[in-house]
């Protein structure tokens, strides 16, 4: 079972002197317990895709499917797929409207029929998940740090118990700790079969977890495949908006050099590589 997307095409306001193809023929796919990265430069239709994915946005043309469920305009159709994936806006202020954090956190369970007892569990334990505490459950979200803001929204999505996370930029805002827990708690959610896309600039990011990238270029399809082979395709040619991790760089260039070391980002791996290497 996975999100699929064919051939699909988006096009802001069409028929007018505005009109804009932000998607143009887009093929993707996210499988459970898989860790998918969507990559590519600012405009490059990320964040459209993204919201396609749970049927906020309705293509143009082409199709979106979860599960085998088609998204199409229908009221039924669209309820189905929302309650499978669940969204995290770029912008946390984008999703939030409740009066309180346990309000905000609650709404999706109440929304899918929960009883009283499951939603409280709920919300308790998707709020510790993120690291927020019961000292802010009867906070104001919108008078929280930008950190704060980000981490409930994240807990407003995991609270209905998704089986996609859709997630854009979901490390902005985050201190070096709250990321750290955040990754960790994605790590955590792909390992009990959950499937996660991740919609980021941080190429480190997307090499180091993902299964598998996927890079967009002005609303198409440019490459997709595991880190190693984004890795390679990426050394061999310039990626608008794209920066390979110095690291890689590094070790492309020792590559070139006749050492028989890794092409990796990962230090530890590259060190070991290196202290026991030789030239070709």
């Amino acid at each position: 079972m996975s999100i699929t997307v064919r051939d699909l095409v988006h096009v802001y306001h069409p028929g007018t002197p505005l009109e804009t193809k932000a998607l143009n023929g887009v093929e993707f796919e996210a499988e459970k317990g898989k860790w998918v990265a969507v990559v590519g430069h600012t405009g490059s239709g990320k964040s459209t895709l993204a919201q396609h994915l749970n049927g906020l946005l309705l293509p143009s043309s082409g199709s979106v499917s979860i599960d085998g469920i088609t998204i199409g305009p229908g009221e039924k159709s669209l309820r189905a797929v929302r309650q499978k994936v669940g969204l995290v806006f770029q912008y946390p202020e984008q999703q939030l409207f409740e009066e309180t954090v346990f309000q905000e956190v609650a709404f999706g369970p109440k929304n899918w029929g929960f009883t009283p007892e499951e939603i409280k569990n709920e919300v308790e334990k998707s709020l510790a998940q993120v690291g927020i505490g019961p000292e802010l459950f009867g906070a104001n979200p919108f008078r929280l740090s930008g950190g704060q803001k980000r981490r409930v929204a994240i807990a407003s999505v995991l609270s209905s118990r998704p089986d996609y996370l859709v997630l854009d930029e979901p490390t902005a805002g985050l201190d070096s700790s709250g990321k750290k827990q955040l990754l960790s708690l994605l790590v955590d959610l792909k390992s009990l079969g959950k499937g996660i896309v991740h919609v980021t600039h941080d190429m480190d990011l997307a090499l180091g977890l993902a299964d598998m990238v996927f890079v967009l270029d002005d609303g198409k399809s440019l490459l997709w495949g595991p880190p190693e082979l984004i890795l390679w395709e990426l050394l061999e040619r310039d990626i608008r908006g794209l920066v390979i991790p110095p690291l890689v760089r590094f070790a492309g260039r020792l590559r070139d050099l006749g050492f028989e070391v890794p092409l990796t980002w990962d230090p530890i791996r590259l060190a070991e590589a290196i202290s026991g290497s030789r030239r070709k």
